[in-house]
């Protein structure tokens, strides 16, 4: 009777032993489960931050090159207006085509997006409507992109089928009443109104987007 006391007492303490030892486990995987957690959420902030800055850094750009077509719009809408009226040796209608020869290129800062993107680190953002809203408002930028390449493309076609053969550039306000009444340049004057139009709606949309990723993760970092 006494052994059978004595084994019934060892397999007790083994048991609470082995009972201990596997509640020591489980507190070990919840502290260390906690700090990847810890980790992971540190470093989705730090994405945050920095897809904010450059967030506030593309809408800079975005925003001065919006500026600057709604400036072109204004004085080629002056030379168009020239044309209608016939009035081909107004002085401006020289000065002010030269933005008929006139580009400007958006360089979106897209670091922070690329590296979430390739390093396998957009896992980090679980919801995916959040993740949609960042790969979205990047999308965004190809349109400007495709639209300053076809908009290259017209002004080089009318740099050399024009302006080369056609243009007297140190007399060009003096040759303006010839070169104005030339359907090739009334033409030209259309098609930037229009290029520069859709531009600025590209650059609009773009602006838009960012500022609503802004405000997500200002939402976002608030729950936090």
């Amino acid at each position: 009777m006494l052994t059978n006391n004595k084994v019934g007492a060892y397999v007790a303490y083994a048991a609470g032993e082995i009972i201990l030892v596997i509640v020591g486990i489980l507190i070990a995987l919840a502290i260390n489960e906690h700090s990847n957690n810890e980790k992971k959420l540190e470093l989705r902030n730090s994405y945050i931050n920095q897809l904010n800055n450059e967030a506030d850094r593309n809408l800079k750009k975005l925003s001065v090159l919006n500026n600057e077509a709604n400036q072109m719009l204004k004085d080629l809408n002056t030379i168009f207006k020239l044309l209608l009226d016939k009035d081909y040796d107004n002085p401006k209608l020289a000065t002010k085509s030269f933005f008929l020869i006139v580009s400007k290129k958006f360089f979106p800062v897209t670091i922070t997006y690329e590296n979430l993107k390739f390093s396998g680190d957009v896992k980090l953002f679980d919801d995916l409507n959040l993740r949609n809203t960042i790969s979205e408002t990047y999308e965004t930028f190809i349109p400007i992109e495709k639209l300053e390449a076809s908009e290259q493309q017209a002004i080089e076609a009318y740099y050399e089928n024009f302006l080369m053969p056609k243009v007297q550039f140190r007399n060009m306000g003096i040759t303006s009443e010839s070169y104005g009444k030339d359907i090739y340049f009334e033409n030209m004057v259309l098609t930037r109104m229009t290029t520069i139009a859709q531009n600025k709606e590209a650059y609009t949309n773009a602006i838009e987007s960012l500022k609503k990723l802004k405000n997500t993760f200002a939402e976002l970092q608030n729950i936090n």
